[in-house]
């Protein structure tokens, strides 16, 4: 029998939460070693960001209880017979974890738990208040207060971003004052259309420190 998509979504959520939780020297646990050991020659050709997500998650993996591994195991598995469009929906969910603060992320398992404790028929009547709204509003539900206003600033400011660059760009945008976020709009309106995404990628491989000295500048 198939799992549900959320279920599969709540096992990538408690590896996320775990995560947060890892110990910053569990690269020198060997068994974090040998979780990591059939990724190692995919890390080699990882980015920085994507290198320190992979040994985050083999942290997380490795403080969980064996049962809860064998859960994960399972849910993995059936991560395989999902189809290509509950595939994205999941993706979605799991990016827009990773983007809650710590709060939010708190507030949301404790509203999950609260959610499983409510009778049938009110599960039933909040989840179709929830699929009654627009799917805009859903998809915003699922982001934090600071994460969402990035969201509505990136639009803003950048004709195309690429997937793969979604979250990184988005970190960025978080991370900025008020006062860069304006030097930033007053440099983008000076540059052609086509020109932004080339400036929004030289902030991004740039170092904080350079990026805050980069806007800065802008007069």
């Amino acid at each position: 029998m198939k799992r549900p998509a959320f279920a599969l979504w709540v096992s990538f959520a408690i590896i996320c939460a775990v995560s947060a939780q890892a110990s910053s020297d569990g690269a020198d646990v060997p068994a974090v070693q040998q979780a990591l050991a059939p990724f190692q020659s995919l890390m080699a050709r990882l980015p920085a960001p994507l290198r320190d997500r992979l040994l985050a998650h083999a942290r997380a993996w490795v403080a969980l209880t064996p049962e809860e591994q064998a859960r994960l195991r399972e849910n993995l598995m059936a991560w395989d017979e999902l189809s290509p469009q509950a595939k994205l929906a999941l993706r979605e969910r799991f990016e827009a974890w990773e983007h809650l603060d710590d709060a939010t992320r708190d507030a949301a398992l404790a509203a999950m738990r609260d959610y499983a404790r409510l009778p049938e028929a009110s599960r039933r009547a909040w989840r179709e208040r929830f699929d009654a709204l627009p799917p805009e509003q859903r998809q915003r539900y699922r982001f934090d207060a600071s994460t969402r206003a990035a969201m509505d600033l990136a639009n803003d400011l950048f004709p195309f971003i690429p997937v793969e660059q979604h979250a990184d760009t988005l970190a960025m945008l978080r991370a900025l004052t008020l006062d860069q976020v304006g030097a930033l709009r007053r440099h983008l309106a000076r540059l052609p259309p086509g020109q932004r995404n080339v400036y929004r990628q030289k902030l991004l491989d740039m170092e904080p420190a350079m990026r805050v000295s980069e806007l800065e500048s802008v007069r």
